[in-house]
């Protein structure tokens, strides 16, 4: 006969209810994710250094502020001959200002995913600030002590991403490891977070590593210098005035 201790049964069951209660779903870390990595308003500076597959490498440095997924404004300061050349988004248009020449270009369309100063940072990924909850939906792939794989679609197929895979941290609630896809589902960018920083009671990655899937030995690392976030800006800092200045 089994002799069934009631007092350890109850600690199983509560147990067993404490986990359930702790459990995360999908849209809840990708959520954790959101809150460290929207930006709703900042000001940063910052360097890119962009490698080419016959082993060049081209060092640029930049200063620029964004607020939330609608407006940014982007100022290289290095090296010279980029200097003062200057990005301005507002909602979805793009337009760049070109000193040399006092010239201003738009970037719409498919030129948004062309790569900045040959990188594989595109125009897209560098103005994009906007909730991922707000744009897939998440499910979570496979979980183990430390990380969480989230797997999320776009119900647009149209989009850079409609597909990426998320490997998050489960004590920062940050991705390590996002791999981007295209419609097919094929794997075209991985972006690496190599390191990250406190900044009061926020998490944020400071040293990104983005990488292409499709050409060899082709990356591009984007390091913060020093970042201020919840900065409140002047009603004209995003406007072709400034652009143009």
């Amino acid at each position: 006969m089994v002799t069934i201790h009631i007092p350890l049964l109850l600690s199983l069951l509560l147990l067993c209810s404490m986990v359930t209660l702790h459990a995360q779903t999908a849209e809840e870390w990708l959520q954790r994710v959101d809150r460290h990595m929207v930006l709703a308003s900042a000001e940063y500076r910052a360097t890119m250094t962009v490698h080419l597959p016959r082993g060049v490498e081209r060092l640029f440095r930049f200063e620029g502020k964004v607020v939330g997924d609608r407006l940014g404004m982007m100022e290289f300061l290095e090296p010279p001959r980029q200097k003062g050349t200057r990005y301005l988004k507002r909602e979805n248009n793009l337009w760049i200002y070109f000193p040399r020449q006092d010239r201003t270009m738009q970037i719409q369309g498919h030129m948004l995913r062309q790569g900045v100063q040959g990188g594989d940072l595109s125009f897209e990924d560098l103005t994009e600030s906007g909730a991922m909850l707000d744009r897939y939906r998440a499910t979570i792939s496979r979980e183990t002590d430390t990380t969480v794989i989230i797997l999320l679609e776009s119900n647009d197929m149209t989009v850079s991403y409609p597909y990426r895979e998320l490997l998050v941290d489960r004590r920062s609630s940050l991705p390590i490891r996002i791999v981007n896809s295209d419609a097919g589902n094929r794997p075209i960018k991985e972006v690496a977070m190599l390191k990250t920083e406190r900044f009061g009671d926020r998490i944020y990655p400071v040293l990104t590593e983005i990488r292409s899937l499709l050409v060899e030995n082709k990356w591009t690392r984007f390091e913060i210098e020093d970042i201020r976030f919840g900065v409140e800006f002047p009603p004209e800092t995003f406007t072709r005035k400034m652009l143009e200045r």
